[in-house]
């Protein structure tokens, strides 16, 4: 069979990027014309092949853990020439990359470093462009999480000669979410403290995902006297390599009184408490400024939970009916909302609402991924 190569190497420190990949073969599995034609290769390192496990004998898991860049460069060309792969997903136009750019097929998750510089340091700017720069220039298909990220394209690199096609993702969280026991759930809660009703805030704290409107929300809400009954959970690695004090402006304002009493700052959890945290919540707020498919926001519908949302291009392009808009840059708006949002969750007829279908939400996370396949099936051809 012809193959599909997927390789996590170059995403090794991007988390986010190799979840990415599980979802678009999540996706590809669920064509059967791809599965006819193909066969899934994905070429990872042990420290992360958990990630990629759930498929079983579906996929075929190369595990290459060496550090020895000319005998990695070896290996995958050894991959890719004999083993029947004619497209490489999500190809990086690295050295080794550029051998097989014929096979690439190319993926840009966002331009936030054209529609928000301010976040990057000059380097990482021109960097960032002369790597978009050259997946555009090749007449190769580029893949795009969104159409907000199409017309970004075309507004950035209006000369661009690359193929475009836009390929939505679901996150497949069903693993992991049938993992989930009441007794698991009861330890999450202990090991972190969750026993009371809170709201969730799940990102990584990176300065475009606009933690500061939430806790400058939060802090308003205090400064009120209001929702004394509610913690506000922030997850996600506390360091952002571009803005590396964004972190202590944050904690600046949520270690003051009255704020600090009812932020629980838990830092990087590991995925399956991460969404057992989701599950438990209350509500979720997405304050992000730039997603490209916002990967909170597909966890959050499969769980089906209510989800305070900034009002961002991408964001109306994915929302639900469960998915309330904001104005990112407005915390007392958002106070507002949070606060009225907390209300509805605390009346009894609401809590089934609150709580979520998590069965309907899998049911829908397999329709929507066979949907998506259809963009795939497209491009491997």
């Amino acid at each position: 069979m012809k193959k599909i190569l997927f390789n996590g190497l170059g995403n090794r420190g991007w988390i986010g990027g190799l979840y990415y990949l599980k979802n678009i073969i999540f996706s590809c599995l669920e064509s059967e014309k791809i599965k006819k034609e193909y066969r899934i290769v994905v070429l990872i390192d042990s420290a992360h092949a958990d990630i990629f496990t759930c498929f079983g004998n579906r996929i075929d898991l190369h595990i290459y853990d060496g550090t020895n860049k000319a005998k990695l460069a070896l290996y995958e060309m050894n991959l890719i020439w004999l083993h029947g792969v004619k497209y490489c997903y999500a190809l990086e136009l690295n050295k080794i990359g550029s051998l097989f750019a014929s096979r690439g097929i190319f993926w840009i998750p966002d331009f936030q470093h054209k529609t928000l510089p301010e976040f990057f340091q000059p380097e990482e700017l021109a960097r960032k462009d002369v790597t978009d720069r050259k997946m555009t220039e090749l007449p190769n298909t580029l893949v795009l999480s969104s159409e907000d990220a199409r017309h970004d394209l075309e507004r950035f690199y209006p000369e661009h000669k690359c193929r475009t096609q836009v390929v939505h993702f679901v996150s497949y969280i069903e693993p992991e979410l049938r993992t989930i026991t009441p007794e698991l759930e009861r330890g999450v809660a202990d090991k972190f403290g969750l026993h009371k009703k809170y709201v969730y805030l799940p990102n990584q704290f990176w300065k475009h995902k606009n933690h500061v409107v939430a806790v400058r929300a939060i802090e308003r809400i205090k400064k009120r006297g209001l929702l004394a009954d509610y913690d506000f959970v922030f997850t996600g690695n506390l360091e952002d390599y571009r803005n590396p004090e964004y972190i202590n402006e944050l904690k600046a304002i949520m270690e003051t009184e009255p704020v600090a009493g009812s932020i629980r700052l838990l830092g990087f959890v590991e995925r399956t408490e991460q969404l057992c945290i989701m599950k438990n919540a209350a509500f979720i707020v997405q304050p992000s400024l730039c997603e490209g498919w916002g990967t909170v926001l597909e966890d959050a519908k499969v769980l089906d939970k209510a989800v305070l949302l900034s009002d961002i291009p991408v964001h109306r392009e994915q929302k639900n009916e469960k998915c309330t808009l904001f104005d990112p840059h407005d915390p007392d708006a958002l106070a507002d909302l949070i606060v009225a949002t907390a209300e509805r969750a605390d009346r009894p007829e609401e809590a089934a609402y609150f709580a979520g279908d998590m069965m309907a939400g899998m049911a829908n996370m397999y329709r929507e991924a066979g949907e998506y396949a259809k963009a795939l099936e497209k491009i491997f051809v």
